[in-house]
Order: structure tokens, then C-alpha cells, then sequence
């Protein structure tokens, strides 16, 4: 498999968008969580995430074919970082493709002491991924509704 990790451009938004809502929606229906599921961002909303200053967009190409995306929030002149909206759409997911775009990302900021993410922890593939690849859950879980729980995780860098 060839996996290429590009930064997002404007040009991207639309690509970016589409697999945002595929990626989320799912996971929308099941636990229907209005208040943090990026299913319900809009194209606007999304264009000011990639964009805002200290953020880096990427888009993930398998073969030359857009599967997934994510963000790196710096902070802290770079010493942190925070990784959002990872999504792959489902019809590549189980093949090693977070994990391994998540691993070339981490080597394209060599700065960053710290990542952290959060994630839903009725997930068990997600919690397994992030904890494979070596996050640590911190914290207290942060109960969204009946059906959802958000898990934070913290990882050092180099």
C-alpha cells in the first residue's frame, strides 16, 4: 500500500468534507450526539478548523485516492500538539491506515513533546488503535449522553 499524507489546502475543502461526513455519520446515527460530532460541522466550520492559525490540515491518499484526514493543533510554540477529527472513510478502515498516517505525522513535527486526542470510549477499535500506538488515557471520561463516552489519551513525543 502507498499511503501519502499531503497538507490540506482550500482546494481540498470539498474532498475534506465528503469524507468527514462519511467517516462521522455513523457514528452520528449511533449515538446521536448533536453537541461534538464533526458530522455536524459545516463546509464554513471546517475551512476555519484547517485553516486557523497553529493548525495543520492533512489529507490521507491511499494509491492516489483521498481515504481519510485530520488536523494537528500546535500549542505551545509547538511543544504540544492536539490530533482532531482523525477519519478514514469505513470502506478502507482495518487496514493500518490511521495508524500509520498518525506515525508519519508525529516524524513531520519532530518538535512536539506532547499529543493528546480524545475519543469515544464505547469504540474499542479506536481506543485500541490510540493505545497501540502508544496514548495513554488520562483524566476523567467526560459523559456526553446515555450512549457516549469521551476518553481523553496523552502520548510523548520524541
Amino acid at each position: 500500500m502507498k499511503l501519502e499524507i499531503i497538507p490540506f489546502s482550500e482546494r481540498d475543502l470539498d474532498t475534506v468534507f465528503a469524507i468527514q461526513q462519511a467517516a462521522f455519520k455513523p457514528l452520528y446515527d449511533k449515538y446521536h450526539d448533536d453537541s461534538t460530532n464533526p458530522y455536524k460541522e459545516s463546509k464554513e466550520t471546517i475551512l476555519c478548523k484547517y485553516t486557523k492559525e497553529g493548525t495543520h490540515g492533512y489529507l490521507f491518499l491511499k494509491d492516489g485516492t483521498a481515504v481519510g484526514a485530520v488536523r494537528v493543533i500546535l500549542q505551545d510554540d509547538g511543544k504540544r500538539a492536539r490530533i482532531s477529527s482523525l477519519c478514514v472513510l469505513s470502506s478502507f478502515q482495518g487496514q493500518g491506515i490511521a495508524q500509520k498516517a498518525l506515525l508519519e505525522i508525529e516524524k513531520m513535527h519532530p518538535d512536539v513533546q506532547l499529543w493528546s486526542l480524545d475519543t469515544i470510549q464505547e469504540e474499542a477499535g479506536n481506543c485500541h488503535l490510540y493505545e497501540k500506538l502508544g496514548y495513554k488515557k488520562v483524566g476523567k471520561p467526560e459523559q456526553i449522553n446515555d450512549k457516549m463516552t469521551i476518553v481523553y489519551y496523552l502520548k510523548n513525543g520524541r
